[in-house]
């Protein structure tokens, strides 16, 4: 991938011991010009690990919260363009390239990628997600809840102050659609730790749904 912008991969890490390793031991690419993994807080071996590997460590001492730790990142990176991703996509984090290429070759300002589904169904959380857009921009997306995510630095004027916790994505998107932001979706063949139906699985998926009610109510408000 020949190009002159800088492109920085920023990856937020709460306890993620399990899975860093794999994601940045598939992250060596000569395009990539720099690495920033943000250690937010981790109770585990998750800093230990990413000390390994030839990257930029942010260790936050207290747990602050994805939008926080992504701003940290953003913060002390240099890239034209920044690579938002997952801390658990192992090898399938390779598929990044998939989100830079409409912006350099199609002048788009930002790109979503958009994850298989699986099961069949789109959940409650997405549908809700997919209610919230319409109901305050007149329009849709494919991903909503896509946490993998690379756009242009300049547009970051329109997407700050980030959110927290699950309403991280919402709050981007509704600011990307309001300001008619220059964006598309583009499938990709991430795969990340799937939340189950057991109770941690709902519990998740309640904070979600929790996280993004909340925020589409102070919107409204």
């Amino acid at each position: 991938m020949l190009n002159k912008e800088k492109i920085s991969v920023i990856i937020p890490a709460y306890n993620e011991g399990s899975f860093i390793a794999e994601t940045l031991d598939n992250l060596r690419e000569n395009w990539i010009d720099e690495i920033i993994v943000v250690n937010d807080g981790s109770e585990d071996d998750t800093s230990e690990i990413i000390k390994r590997y030839p990257v930029k460590l942010i260790d936050l001492k207290k747990n602050q919260g994805k939008g926080k730790a992504i701003w940290e990142g953003i913060r002390h990176s240099r890239g034209d363009i920044l690579i938002i991703v997952d801390a658990d996509l192992g090898s399938s984090v390779r598929e990044i390239k998939k989100l830079v290429q409409p912006i350099l070759n199609e002048d788009f300002q930002l790109v979503i990628g958009i994850l298989p589904i699986r099961g069949g169904g789109r959940g409650f959380v997405r549908k809700l997600a997919e209610h919230g857009l319409r109901y305050y921009t007149g329009k849709t997306m494919k991903a909503p809840l896509s946490g993998q995510r690379a756009f242009r630095r300049e547009v970051l004027e329109y997407l700050l102050p980030f959110q927290e916790g699950f309403a991280l994505e919402m709050g981007m998107n509704i600011q990307i659609l309001k300001n008619n932001l220059k964006f598309t979706e583009v499938e990709c063949l991430f795969e990340h730790r799937v939340t189950g139906k057991d109770l941690g699985g709902y519990l998740h998926r309640w904070k979600q749904f929790k996280d993004i009610l909340l925020y589409l109510w102070r919107v409204k408000c």
